[in-house]
Order: structure tokens, then sequence, then C-alpha cells
């Protein structure tokens, strides 16, 4: 009986071991802990609730499963408890979309939260989350928060990660970290910490004894300390991040002091000054190095081959200048440099002696310097390891060996701007898997071979552009990869080919391509990708297909210059994202589609030289085109365009910067295309801020509005060669940022407005060939302008023509149409408008001498007929003055002839 109970003792604490084994594979719903278990589960089903979730990521989460084994959930494996969630997002198309709920508070073991790369709607990080004081990992970042940061997130003091990057995020001082003693990683990039300038790195101080991980970039600070902060300790910290910010000095020695573990720094696009330090040498953990996009000089200091661990460094972007150190990238058995990155410097100095020492490099980027010499097949012999060779804008020619076969596959090529010779180069078929190629305006004149089109099917970027090849492939619809194809600038000739279905931009410009280019309809419909689409200067024909409703992402299209016909596509109007829309020197006729009011960050609008008019006489411009609120340039010049000129303003060029804040961010990666129109059209690529409007060569009729004087930024205006009427408008003179005006060849009347003279950045003015009358202003910019610009008024007067004015100042020629007022007119109303250039405006003169010749007419010939003395008297008069005047003339007559006959001379 003893025995059976000590047995059966035994089992029963089997049995209990056995229970406790199994406690940690306890469902959600079920098991020891059911009740409390099933609690946290309902606790993410209304988490869940709180999303939409498009992609249907969360469908595993459904009552009555084990909630341990839905995505992103991970469980405790001995208590069951939910101890993580990550549900990080990485493609835009699964984004969770909704915001925090609270429920989260029932996941007492919460310890680990990402939420990372959803769409949070702008919303702020609720209080709650400052309670789960357990929570040892939490990240937010590119999750589409805002709003201020809460200082009670310093309650979290088990904290060990917190990523908040990405956000709009702002705080009022970082006095909350001192509170995260135990933080190891802290990401406040993009946090505005503006507000917190002279503190931050006090605060920072605090728990950095702790950090390994600190990234502050993009931040809007400006003061880093030039001396070093007492008890500053550094050595925990393995990677610091301070880039993007704008601390405008030199870099501070004591950076660099007690990092004994420092390996990735990152002091980029901070506008730096001066040398690199030499304190730097110190930090000999370093594997990363980052100060690009700065401006740094000097040469590049020798001693980064004692930094032995060192595997990537990045001075691009700065103004060293010097040769490559002799002994950078040299192989001493310790050496482990696999990138280099010196791209957009003043480097100079003899390529062929340094790149032998480079040999062991991943990555070599030595674009945008002045380096030179000829490399040839031999220099790069020993390469085995390179994926990315960039030597582009330098002095350099590749002459390659014709049957060479690199030791090396790259991924990028980048020789834009060297020199390869005529022939086609053919090592590059020896390369299978570049992705980024560019061998634009190399001097290759050749017809390019069939095997280079299908050569890898990983290219994203192909660039050949500014060269003299021939023979271009037909059919990119299978190169499913390719984002970007630049042929632009050669001599291709064929119809225009099928395109890729993600390419974004695609430039085939200044080319041979024609027919017509239906083959767009099959891209926009297919993925609506297409951001730039240049198909200028070529011999394309046909209408342009209505097609353009999937457009929604163009930021460009361009297809001047060639023979389009017909009318301009309304669906252009679709057309949302558009910046650029040119489309000069063509056939195109009918009217400017009223949908392009739904275009509203369109920056230039450029239709010249076609034979576009209006179904409407009086308005062939529409007045629509002023609810385009980011519009700078308009060139609608070389029509056929009637009418009157709108009396609307556009809002971009009449304040300093435009409404649609935004579409300018955007703006900047359009700036190179702008640079180039301007450059093409204007002669003035530099000049970026170009605000200009030209309706020349029309037949505009009616006066200059006088609403154009609004137009405060305005830098050029032509309205030349039209038929505009009136005077020039007295106040143009507040357009004081204008540098070219002209108005010739019109027939604008009167004086030229005085406040001309305030125009202090006019450099071109042509009023010419006009009926304008009156003394030309002096001073200031007026004496820089030649003959030329008033010559055709004949009624002008003063230097620096030679006809003199009057000495009193009165203008010597007085246009009856003309107030006496020197050099204005006043503006009458828009009902008063229509009889002014009708001629039937009336002058107050002519009303008051009208009125008192009729007064004079009845008060004298009134009497006569209703008084009959005065009648009968005045008829006497009348008479008795004919008998006199009748006498008179017989004497004087009888006179004459006696006297003419006394002075005959004999016969």
């Amino acid at each position: 009986m003893m025995v059976n109970t000590k047995f059966l003792q035994l089992i029963a604490k089997f049995i209990a071991i056995l229970c406790l084994l199994m406690h940690g594979h306890v469902l959600c719903n079920g098991g020891l802990n059911s009740q409390f278990i099933a609690s946290e589960a309902e606790a993410l089903l209304e988490f869940k609730e709180g999303f939409k979730d498009p992609s249907n990521l969360l469908s595993s989460w459904k009552h009555g499963k084990d909630c341990c084994q839905w995505k992103g959930v991970g469980c405790n494996t001995t208590t069951g408890h939910v101890i993580s969630l990550n549900l990080y997002c990485s493609n835009s198309l699964d984004k969770l979309q909704g915001q925090l709920s609270s429920s989260l508070l029932k996941l007492p073991y919460l310890s680990y939260l990402n939420l990372s790369g959803n769409d949070f709607m702008q919303s702020t990080v609720p209080d709650f989350l400052s309670t789960m004081k357990n929570l040892k990992h939490l990240d937010l970042s590119h999750a589409n928060f805002k709003g201020n940061l809460l200082d009670n997130l310093g309650n979290l003091s088990l904290l060990e990660s917190l990523h908040l990057s990405g956000n709009s995020f702002y705080v009022n001082n970082l006095k909350w970290l001192h509170g995260l003693s135990s933080l190891k990683i802290l990401d406040l990039s993009g946090v505005d910490l503006s507000r917190c300038q002279n503190d931050w790195f006090h605060d920072i101080r605090v728990i950095l004894h702790s950090l390994d991980t600190l990234r502050l970039s993009g931040c809007q600070l400006h003061k880093l300390p030039t001396s070093p902060p007492p008890e500053m300790n550094f050595d925990s910290l393995v990677t610091l991040d301070l880039s993007g910010n704008n601390f405008n000095m030199t870099i501070p020695d004591w950076l660099f002091e007690n990092c004994h573990h420092l390996q990735n720094l990152n002091l980029s696009n901070n506008n730096l000054q001066g040398q690199i330090p030499y304190s730097i040498e110190r930090v000999t953990t370093l594997a990363t190095l980052d100060l690009s996009k700065n401006s740094l000089n000097g040469s590049i200091p020798n001693f980064f081959d004692w930094l032995v661990n060192l595997v990537a460094l990045d001075l691009s972007y700065n103004m060293l200048s010097g040769s490559i150190p002799s002994t950078l990238g040299q192989d001493h058995g310790l050496n482990s440099l696999k990138e280099l990155r010196l791209s957009i410097n003043q480097l100079n100095g003899s390529l062929e002696r340094s790149i032998h020492q480079l040999s062991n490099l991943v990555v070599l980027d030595l674009a945008g310097n002045d380096m030179e010499g000829i490399i040839s097949d031999v220099h790069l012999a020993n390469f085995s390891n390179l994926k990315v060779l960039d030597l582009s804008f330098n002095h350099v020619t590749l002459n390659m060996s014709e049957n060479w076969v690199p030791p090396f596959q790259l991924e990028i090529i980048g020789l834009a701007n060297c020199h390869l010779g005529h022939q086609f180069p053919q090592w590059i078929q020896t390369q299978k898997n570049f992705s980024h190629i560019d061998i634009s305006n190399t001097s290759v004149g050749d017809t390019v071979p069939n095997w280079f089109w299908d050569l890898s099917p990983n290219v994203e970027y192909m660039n050949l552009s500014c060269n003299e090849l021939k023979r271009c492939r037909q059919d990119f619809s299978e190169k499913f990869k390719l984002k970007t194809l630049d042929l632009s600038k050669n001599n291709f000739s064929s119809p225009l080919p099928r395109l890729p279905p993600y390419l974004r931009n695609l430039d085939l410009s200044n080319n041979l391509f024609y027919g017509k280019i239906s083959h767009v309809c099959e891209i926009l419909g297919f993925s609506n990708s297409l951001e730039t689409f240049d198909l200028s200067f070529n011999d394309l024909s046909g209408v342009i297909p209505n097609c353009w409703t999937n457009g929604t992402n163009m930021i460009i299209l361009n297809l001047a210059r060639n023979n389009f016909i017909g009318s301009i596509p309304d669906s252009f109007g679709n057309l949302i994202n558009l910046h650029m829309l040119i489309m000069y020197n063509n056939n195109l006729s009918g009217r400017i589609p009223e949908t392009l009011k739904n275009c509203q960050v369109m920056t230039l609008l450029d239709l010249q030289s076609n034979r576009l008019r209006g179904n409407s006489f009086e308005e062939n411009i529409p007045k629509t085109l002023c609810l385009l609120k980011s519009l700078k340039i308009l060139d609608l010049s070389e029509n056929q365009l009637r009418g009157e000129i709108p009396r609307c303003v556009f809002p971009a060029m009449a304040t300093e910067e435009s409404i649609n804040e935004k579409s300018y961010m955007e703006f900047l990666t359009i700036k190179e295309s702008l640079s180039e129109y301007l450059s093409r059209r204007r002669g003035d690529g530099d000049q970026l801020e170009f605000k200009g409007i030209d309706l020349s060569s029309n037949y505009l009729t009616h006066d200059i509005p006088v609403e154009i004087e609004k137009l405060v930024e305005l830098i050029f205006l032509n309205l030349s060669s039209n038929q505009l009427v009136g005077s020039i408008p007295s106040n143009i003179g507040e357009m004081e940022n204008l540098e070219a005006l002209d108005l010739s060849k019109n027939q604008l009347l009167c004086a030229i407005p005085t406040s001309m003279v305030n125009m202090l950045s006019l450099e071109i003015l042509n009023l010419s060939y006009n009926t304008l009358s009156g003394k030309i202003p002096s001073g200031k910019q007026f004496e820089t302008f030649w003959n030329d610009s008033y010559i055709g008024n004949p009624h002008l007067c003063g230097s620096p023509l030679t006809k003199a004015c009057p000495e009193d100042g009165n203008s010597w020629f007085k246009d009856t149409h003309c107030s006496d007022i020197e050099g204005s007119i006043e503006h009458e109303s828009d009902d008063n408008h229509e009889d002014k250039v009708l001629g039937m405006e009336i002058n107050p003169f002519y009303i008051s001498m009208a009125m008192g010749f009729s007064t004079g007419f009845w008060v004298f010939w009134g009497s006569l007929i209703l008084i009959a003395s005065w009648r009968h008297a005045y008829f006497r008069f009348l008479g008795n003055m004919n008998d006199k005047i009748y006498v008179t003339v017989v004497v004087a007559l009888n006179k004459l002839r006696k006297k003419f006959h006394t002075q005959q001379p004999p016969m």
C-alpha cells in the first residue's frame, strides 16, 4: 500500500511537471489561463478594428484562432502572453491606415511594438502610450504622425530603443530623455528640435553613456558646441548620425575624443567648412565615415590608410582639391577599404597613377572632378571585386583592346563625358548584371549592336544621350525593370518604340523619330508610372491621342518641335501633378482647353507657334488659366489668339512665393529640365526663378489691363506685335523685378509713364512702333536705353532721341485722346471700357463746349422767335448792314479797276 502511495505521488509530480512544460504552448484562447489570455486576443481584434487593411494583411486575425500564430504577433512561449507586435510595412500599397487604439493597454506584457511604415493620418501620439511601462522597443517611424512629442514618454524607463524618425513631430525640449536610463538606440531623425537649440546637446549628454546608436538627422539643428562639454562620454557610442542639419562651422576636434567604439559617423549635408581635421585619425574603430555634401576644402589627408577598419569613405560633394593620396586604398594586409566616393570635388592629377592602388575596391566613384589620363584594360586588370565604376565628367579616355574580358561584373557603369571612341565599346557585352548604365556624350557614333538591348535583365537606368548613335530597338515593352530611358540627341530614325510598362522617365528628344504616338496610351493605361515624357525635336505627327486620364503622376510633358495637328486633348486636365507642359512649334489648332484649370501645380505652360484660336472672338485666352496658382512662365506667342488679355492675376507671379508650397518642394526635382528649357528658349539656363508672360505675335486687342501692375514678381513681359490700344498703365513701375519689357508694334498712345523710372532691374526695353507721345522719362535705368527702344514713335521727344522737347517741359505734341496729366490716363470702369475701345469716349472739354453752344443758341434765337419787336429790329439791322456791305464792296472794286488800268503799259 505504501509503495502504491509513493508511486502515485511520483506520477502526480510527473503530471505537474508535464503541465508546466506544456504551459509554454498554451493557446491564447484556452489552457491554464484561458480567460485572461482570451482577453488579449480580444484586445488585438479591437486594435484591428481601428484600421483599414487594403491588402488584407491581418486576415489571419480571427476569432477562435491561436493569436500567437497571427501575423505580426509574438507570445511568450512559457506564459502564452502577447509580448510583441510587429506590423512594420515596407510597401506603400500594404499600409494599414487608421488610429492607435487604447486596446493596447489590455496587453500588459507587451514589450515590443513596431508600427513603422503605416499611415496614422497625421494624428498625434496618444497619451496612453506613455503608460505602457513594460515597453522596451518602440518604433513609430515613417508612420505619418504629427504634433508635439509627449514629455511623459520619459515614463517608459525600461525603453531600450526608440524610433520616431520620418514623421512631422516637434518638441519644446528634450528633458524627458533624462528618464530613459536604459535607452541604447535613439532615432529622432526629422523631428523638429529647433525650439531647443541651446540645450539639446546637454539633454542628450545625460543619456549618452548608455547609448550605442544616436540618430539626429535633419532635426533643424544649427549649433554644435565649439568646445567639449563637461563629463562628455562617447565611450559606448557605435553609430552617430548628425547629417542634414546646418552647423555651418568647422568640424570640432572634441567630437573624436573618447570614441573608443565608434564605427559609423555621418556628418553629411551640414555646410561644414574648413579642412578635414586630423583628429579623426584617433577613431581607429571607424568602419564608415560620411562627410559628403559639405563645403570642406583643402586636400584629402593621408591618414585614412591608418584607419585600418575603414570600409566606406564618402567625401563627395565638397570642394576638395589636389590629387588622390598615394597611400589611399593601398593594401598593407590590414586595409579594408571597399567603398570610395569622391565625386563632385575639384580633384585633379593623373588617374593612371592613382588607380592601381584602388584595385581592392567594390565601389569607385570619382565622377565630376578634373582628373585626366588614358585608362586601358591593363589598369583595370586586378579589379576583380569591382561592382560600381563611375568616372563620369572627368577628362578621361578609355582605350580598351577589342577582345578584352574584364575580371569584374559591374552593377553600375558610369562613363558620361568620358572619351570612348567612335566604335560602340565591345567590352560592355561581357557585363550581364548592370542595373545602371550611362555612356552619354562619349563621342560614340556607331550603330548600337543588337546584343546591347537584351544584355542585362536587371537594367533600370539607361542613358545613351548626346552621341551619334543609330538603330534603336523597336520594342522595350519586355524591359519590365527599366525606369529611366534616355536616348536623346542621337540619330535614331524609326517609329516610336513600344515602351516598358513601368517606365518613369523617357527622353527621346532631338532624334528623327516619326509617325504617331499612340503607344503612349498603352503605358498610361497599364501602370500610370510616367513622370517625365519628352519627345520634343522629332518628326512625330498626327493627332495627340486623348488618353491622358491615367497620367496623374506626370510632372513634365514636352512635345515641342514636331508636326502634331488637331486640338490639345481635354484629358490633359487629368494631369494634376503636371509642372511643365511644353508644346511649342507644332500645328495645333482649336482652343486652349478649359480643363487645364485642374493642373493646379503647373509651373510652365508654353504653346508658342501653333495655330490656336478660340470659339469666342472676345475670349481666346481662357480666364481659367489664372486659376493656376503656381504658374510662373506662360508663353502663348505666335498663335492666332484674338480678343482681350484676361484681367485676372496669376498668383505665383504676384507674390514672392508660390501659393502651392508643396508643389515647389516637388519643383526642386525638375530644376534640371527647367534649366535646359530656359537655356534653349531664353538663353539663360542659370536663372531658375524666371517668372514671365509672352503673348506676342497674336491679334490681341483692347488695352493693357491695369491689373498687370500687380504681377510684381514678373521677370519678363512680351506683348509685342498685337493690336493693343490705349495707354501704358500708369503704375507699371511697381513691377520692380521686371528685367525685360517689350510692348513694340502695337497702337499704344500717350506718354511713357514716369513710374517706369523705378524699374531698376529693367535691362531690355522695347516700345518701338507705337503712337506714344511726350517726353521720354530720364534717369536711372533709362540712361542705358538707346534709340531703337523708341523708334517708330514720331511724337516722342527727349534723350536718347535727337528731337528735343520744349524748354517749358510740356510736350510739343498734344494727343487729344490723352489727359493733360503727364504720363497717365485715368482708367475707366469696365462699363465705359468698351465705349473707349469703340471710339465712343467723350472728352469733358467737348461736353462743356456743346453745352455752351446749345445755351447760347436758344437764348438768342428763342428771344427773336418769341418777341416780335426784337425780331423786326434785328432784320432791319441785317437789311441796313447788307446795303452798307454792298456799297462798300462796289466802291472798292471800282477803285481797283481804275488803278489797274493806269498801270497798264502802252501797246
